[in-house]
């Protein structure tokens, strides 16, 4: 089974599954990797996190069930996992702009999130190159918090300070970016670090990855291309289903460069693998 019908696998367990408990066990059975890798694989190809996407999903077949059914609206936020009708209103609110008790009257314009289908329909056509590398152990040293994604780390260092001392401590900016994976809710276990081959220091976190073989990717471009983000979904959609190698540990972003103003960047996808 290629990776395509295991995430289609997915996709129909979750759509049976809207109104009930979804077993992350049995999604990690169905997508052939730990859930968590499932989660950043889905984040980084779709854009939005896994949790997102099934809460949009959600709040889609509400609005059906309000504009096509008799039932109550509490029936409806229970049925689909919200335990109060406060709860319910404001996220419905905030996905289709209308409150719940108004769907049923006429003209009301409602927002509607597809169920996702995936496929990839160019493949190999433009060639992706990598680096193989196998590297000793090693130690980072950064700020590691959760946050609702990512970008959420870098902006804790960037505005509390931790970015000027951590060049005080190590001689250079924080410039690596640990992704060890997403909660339940969609949040983000992140990290940005540098490498470190001292001690502990107070206020800030390590994390030493073990000897491992990795995958090394470049993104170089323009940032307002997302040139970042489809070397990401390159990776996730066409390079690993189509390879020899899992993913096995967090992933490692390396900003060699990133200029806003200039909007340029060039950074290293590190990716820790495994040989099937």
């Amino acid at each position: 089974m290629d990776w395509t019908q295991r995430m289609n696998r997915v996709m129909d367990y979750t759509e049976a599954h809207l109104t009930g408990k979804m077993d992350e066990r049995e999604i990690a059975r169905l997508a052939a990797c730990p859930y968590p890798v499932f989660q950043s694989s889905f984040s980084q190809i779709t854009g939005i996190s896994f949790s997102e996407y099934v809460r949009r999903r959600k709040l889609t077949q509400a609005a059906y069930d309000l504009q096509n059914t008799e039932e109550r609206i509490i029936d409806i936020a229970l049925k689909y996992g919200y335990q109060s009708p406060d709860a319910f209103r404001v996220a419905f609110k905030g996905l289709h702009g209308v409150a719940p008790a108004v769907v049923r009257k006429n003209n009301v314009k409602l927002t509607f999130y597809c169920r996702l289908y995936f496929e990839i329909s160019i493949q190999g056509v433009e060639k992706m190159d990598y680096t193989i590398a196998e590297k000793a152990s090693f130690k980072v040293l950064g700020v590691r918090r959760i946050t609702p994604y990512g970008g959420g780390t870098w902006a804790i260092v960037k505005g509390d300070g931790s970015n000027e001392k951590i060049k005080e401590i190590s001689g250079k900016f924080f410039d690596l970016g640990l992704c060890f994976g997403f909660q339940p809710d969609g949040s983000d276990d992140y990290m940005c670090a540098v490498e470190w081959d001292g001690g502990d220091v107070e206020g800030f976190d390590t994390f030493t990855f073990p000897p491992a073989l990795w995958l090394i990717f470049e993104a170089k471009g323009k940032i307002s291309d997302n040139v970042l983000g489809s070397v990401w979904h390159r990776i996730n959609t066409e390079f690993l289903p189509n390879s020899k190698y899992k993913k096995c540990m967090a992933t490692i972003e390396k900003y060699i460069s990133w200029n806003d103003a200039e909007d340029d960047c060039c950074v290293e996808i590190w990716i820790p693998v495994e040989i099937r």
